[in-house]
């Protein structure tokens, strides 16, 4: 019994000092980030603050690589199928966990089983806006105009079967409004797009677009926030201006399964820290991202969650796509 004891307190102590060593010699080199959207976008804003607060705490890069296409999954099974030592990670928005499993008939990867979760990053404050051309003080106002303009009622999104679109469809379903959804390939695209008119209108997070709310190019009908944002306290939140569909938007960091969990920890610690860094919450604050502080495990459910809650919507609209 007593050598039984021993042998596993010895194996306790080496597995603790095994994770330790993980601890303090993670990273060894630089890590890589994929970013499944186009650079300009929000996860690429937000990956590049991140990357500098990351590389002043370790001395290590974090390169952003830039992996788009098909509504984020070129860059999620570019992670997934990454060598799970510790040294890839991918950042997608929820669309990528949460929606794309109920609209496309096939999807590369299994977000329930070829991914670590590593952290929650941040939650989106999302503005519907138009180009100012467009005679609508608010969403019932908007919902009316497309009816009566259905050929010049394009929406501006970053994808077919993205939150976005997702969005737009149930706005046309539960305030009589008639969008069409013009997919795009990023949010540079999607802003010029609505600034020239191509779009009629858009939903996008407030960074690219406050300058030009400022200088009355695009006007913000309404925020996808449970709350008023700051910066624009006069917009209503979607609820208030009679429309309840409101879903959260989110960006976490992901690890191809089978990555150890001594650094899934330790990556934890140093992606919390960075999301944290006072000029990280800066640029957050400016593109209306606001932290999400969370364990994984709770992330995790979040998710799970929304995948539940996505899938009634998603088959009552009728999406599927190849």
């Amino acid at each position: 019994m007593k050598r039984a004891l021993i042998a596993m307190l010895a194996s306790a102590g080496l597995a603790f000092c095994q994770f330790a060593a993980a601890q303090d010699s993670f990273p060894a080199r630089p890590v890589k980030m994929i970013v499944p959207y186009p650079a300009g976008g929000g996860g690429d804003i937000l990956a590049r603050a991140m990357a500098e607060a990351f590389q002043r705490a370790t001395g290590q890069p974090m390169v952003v690589e830039n992996r788009a296409g098909a509504n984020g999954m070129i860059g999620a099974a570019a992670c997934k199928s990454a060598a799970p030592d510790g040294y890839t990670y991918c950042l997608p928005v929820s669309d990528v966990m949460a929606i794309n499993p109920h609209i496309y008939k096939t999807v590369p990867y299994d977000p329930e089983k070829d991914f670590a979760v590593v952290a929650p990053i941040a939650t989106v404050v999302l503005a519907v806006v138009t180009n100012s051309s467009v005679p609508a003080a608010n969403l019932k106002e908007f919902a009316a105009w497309t009816q009566a303009n259905k050929q010049k009622a394009n929406f501006a999104t970053w994808g077919v079967g993205s939150a976005a679109h997702l969005v737009l469809a149930q706005f046309n379903k539960s305030m009589n409004a008639s969008l069409t959804n013009v997919p795009y390939p990023g949010v540079p695209q999607m802003l010029q797009g609505t600034l020239s008119g191509d779009a009629a209108a858009t939903l996008l997070f407030y960074g690219p677009i406050a300058q030009h709310i400022n200088e009355g190019k695009l006007k913000p009908l309404a925020v996808l926030a449970d709350k008023r944002y700051h910066a624009l306290p006069n917009v209503p939140t979607v609820s208030e201006a009679g429309f309840t569909f409101a879903p959260t938007v989110y960006y976490g960091a992901y690890a191809p399964a089978g990555t150890p969990p001594t650094i899934l920890a330790r990556m934890n610690q140093l992606l919390t820290t960075a999301a944290a860094d006072p000029a990280v919450m800066k640029t957050m604050n400016a593109a209306g991202f606001a932290p999400l502080v969370e364990s994984p495990k709770a992330f995790s459910e979040r998710v799970a969650r929304d995948r539940a809650a996505w899938g009634p919507i998603a088959k009552s609209l009728g999406l599927s796509l190849e």
